[in-house]
C-alpha cells in the first residue's frame, strides 16, 4: 500500500501596509516564507518557501493557498482601479480612475470588479483605491449601465 500524498497548507496574512506576508505550514508549524506588495507573486513564494521546508519534490498539487480577504476591503463597496498589470498597454488605461463595484473573489485571491462602461475583470487588491471619493452622478451613472447590461 503507498503512502498517502503529502498535502501542505499556505495562507497570506494582510500587512497594514497593504503588502502580502506567505506562511507556509511546515513541520515545526507555521513559517513565514516571504513578503510581497504584488498578489502575482503569492503562489510562487508559498511553493518556494514549501519546497525549503520540505523538499524539491513537492507538486503543485501539493499545495493549498488560502487568500483571506484584506481587512481593507468589503464586497460591494466603491472602488477605483488605480493602475493597470501592464503599463505599457494603453487599453488597460481605460479604466484607470472609473468607479467600479468590488466583490471579493476569494478563489483569486483578487477582487471580481464591475467597472462603469467596460464589465467586469479580476482586479488585485494593490491597483484598487478603497476609499474613492464617489459622487451621486457616478452612482447614478453606474446603476443605469448595470440596469442597461442586464436587459441587455
Amino acid at each position: 500500500m503507498s503512502d498517502p500524498e503529502m498535502q501542505v497548507r499556505a495562507r497570506v496574512r494582510h500587512e497594514p501596509d497593504r503588502s502580502y506576508a506567505v506562511l507556509v505550514d511546515g513541520p515545526d508549524g507555521e513559517v513565514e516564507v516571504g513578503r510581497t506588495g504584488r498578489t502575482a507573486d503569492l503562489w510562487a513564494l508559498a511553493q518556494a518557501g514549501a519546497a525549503r521546508l520540505f523538499g524539491d519534490g513537492l507538486g503543485a498539487d501539493n499545495l493549498t493557498l488560502h487568500v483571506p480577504q484584506p481587512p481593507y476591503g468589503q464586497d460591494g463597496q466603491w472602488v477605483r482601479i488605480i493602475a493597470g498589470e501592464n503599463p505599457d498597454d494603453p487599453s488597460e488605461s481605460d479604466d484607470i480612475g472609473v468607479l467600479a463595484q468590488a466583490r471579493w473573489f476569494g478563489h483569486e485571491g483578487a477582487w471580481f470588479v464591475t467597472v462603469t462602461g467596460t464589465g467586469t475583470s479580476i482586479v488585485p487588491s494593490e491597483r484598487l483605491d478603497f476609499e474613492p471619493v464617489v459622487t451621486d452622478e457616478q452612482v447614478a451613472a453606474f446603476h443605469t449601465y448595470i440596469t442597461a447590461a442586464a436587459a441587455g
